[in-house]
């Protein structure tokens, strides 16, 4: 094999396209043991090369024309701000970093720029401004009273001024989805949420008519909110209704969603189509017996004719009485006939009383839900026997107890729309599962 290899590098020698593989092959020798020979040089002696110069002009590049562009380029400014009540066109123009005495002065006298500081405030306001401050364009945005369209104005500057105009359009709606997990109260977590105070505002209100929440919300627990928007250009001009939001407290899931059946006044059902202000009131005895209903009667002590404006509910004495809704105890003591009496105060200048208790268990001022415990059957007052005096009462005038169950059953989805209902119920679900997904990403 020896005698081959000086031929072999030899004819790689004189071919320049194969001087890489008589290195490769070396390699490859002196690899496997084949050291008798060493490799010849591959280049010829560098002073025997014949050097050719090439010499060719070559235009310079031109970098004005660049130069020059990058002079003249415009800077443009973008600033946003909302209107306040305050505002003046020199405070709103400080605000936005606008210092032109000629945009100001346009806007002052014109006619339809008028419109910007007029009015209710809160518009939105975007401009263009170049590099000396001076206005380019302005844009304001602002709904309609009844909700559904907006206005815009927009003033442009021109080779010959300034130039406005107003525009109308409807209004585009979206949905929103945010969730926030509880430190502190409701209120913190809302606001750290970035939810909006309309929305926030619903939100505590739905949350105070949910069923079974005994309490507030604490640390640890959570939220997921599905809420409408109204907007143009993208940018968001006022926030609509609270469409669903879910509570999870200790673990216990609660979902509610905003629901309007035909020619019915809307409401918050639970996904199950249980109206939230169906169960807003219950009966305060489990199995109640009626042993003296509402209206006249003759009473049972004095023998006489005599309105009674509650219902009494026989029951043995130390039953549990419970709230009949979520309220405030504003009386929890001794009452001349009644004996041991609590008045609970409720939202929508609702009331109910309870009557002839043998104890009471909570105090003036202290909060209750739905369900809590007031106190104890019993027999004190002007009694015949252990028993519960009720009463329910509407803007201080006593109604018939009975009401509760009647609108109770007026609140539940008719069968005619229980299929649009569960649809409905469907995209919810969706939905406040996806907002809960929001705070995992925050999070993460």
């Amino acid at each position: 094999m020896k005698r081959f290899i000086p031929p072999l590098l030899s004819a790689l020698q004189d071919n320049p396209h194969h001087r890489r593989l008589a290195v490769a092959l070396g390699a490859l020798l002196l690899a496997s043991g084949v050291t008798a020979y060493s490799i010849a040089p591959l280049s010829p002696d560098v002073a025997n090369l014949h050097v050719r110069q090439l010499i060719e002009n070559i235009a310079p590049i031109d970098t004005s024309a660049q130069r020059d562009s990058e002079l003249v380029a415009p800077m443009v400014l973008y600033r946003s701000e909302i209107t306040r009540p305050s505002d003046s066109l020199n405070t709103l123009f400080r605000r936005l970093g606008v210092s032109d005495i000629a945009a100001a002065s346009f806007l002052s006298r014109d006619t339809a720029s008028r419109t910007l500081l007029a009015g209710t405030p809160g518009k939105f306001v975007s401009i263009e401004a170049d590099d000396k401050q001076q206005l380019q364009r302005l844009t304001a945005r602002w709904p309609s009273e009844d909700g559904a369209q907006f206005s815009r104005l927009v003033v442009e500057r021109g080779s010959k001024g300034y130039t406005s105009r107003v525009e109308m359009g409807q209004l585009e709606r979206s949905v929103q989805l945010t969730s926030a997990t509880v430190r502190t109260s409701l209120n913190a977590a809302a606001k750290e949420a970035k939810l909006p105070k309309p929305i926030a505002a619903q939100l505590a209100g739905v949350f105070a008519r949910v069923p079974d929440f005994r309490v507030d919300l604490s640390a640890g627990d959570s939220f997921g909110v599905v809420y409408e928007t109204l907007e143009v250009d993208g940018e968001v001009l006022r926030t609509g209704k609270l469409l669903g939001a879910e509570f999870v407290k200790n673990g216990k899931q609660h979902q509610v969603m905003w629901f309007q059946e035909p020619g019915q006044k809307g409401g918050f059902y639970t996904l199950n189509g249980q109206s939230i202000d169906r169960e807003a009131m219950s009966l305060p005895l489990d199995a109640p017996k009626v042993s003296s209903g509402y209206g006249m009667r003759i009473h049972p002590v004095y023998g006489q004719a005599k309105a009674h404006e509650g219902t009494d509910f026989a029951s043995p004495s130390g039953t549990p009485i419970r709230s009949a809704a979520q309220g405030v105890v504003t009386f929890a003591g001794w009452k001349q006939g009644y004996g041991k009496f609590v008045l609970v105060k409720h939202r929508d200048q609702k009331a109910t009383a309870y009557a002839h208790l043998s104890r009471i268990q909570v105090r003036k001022g202290q909060r209750v839900a739905m369900g809590d415990l007031l106190g104890a059957v019993g027999q004190t007052g002007t009694a015949t026997g252990p028993n519960l005096h009720f009463e329910y009462l509407v803007k201080g005038r006593p109604q018939d107890p009975q009401e509760i169950s009647r609108q109770s059953a007026e609140k539940s989805i008719t069968l005619t729309t229980r299929r649009d209902f569960e649809r409905v119920a469907q995209t919810m679900r969706r939905q406040l599962d996806a907002a809960s997904l929001v705070a995992q990403v925050s999070a993460d």
